[in-house]
């Protein structure tokens, strides 16, 4: 069963990608991308279908990329 978890935005990170990102559709599938990023199922599978998280390397730091869309280039950088 899902777990519902509480979105906190203590940074403002999505304030500031909903102002950046240029339209809707970029929008929800930023939003998917969180949701997938905050499921335990995928961490403990680690298979995420939608985001493809991986770590970027050549990075001394543990820096990973989430792709947003895939086609056109936005990505989400965690560390």
């Amino acid at each position: 069963m899902a777990q519902t978890l509480t979105l906190c935005d203590e940074y403002g990170i999505i304030y500031q990608a909903m102002k950046i990102l240029p339209d809707d559709e970029l929008k929800i599938a930023f939003l998917e991308a969180l949701a997938e990023l905050e499921d335990n199922e995928c961490h403990r599978t680690r298979k995420f279908p939608k985001t493809r998280l991986h770590k970027v390397k050549g990075v001394k730091q543990a820096i990973y990329r989430a792709d947003i869309d895939k086609v056109s280039g936005w990505r989400i950088h965690v560390q």
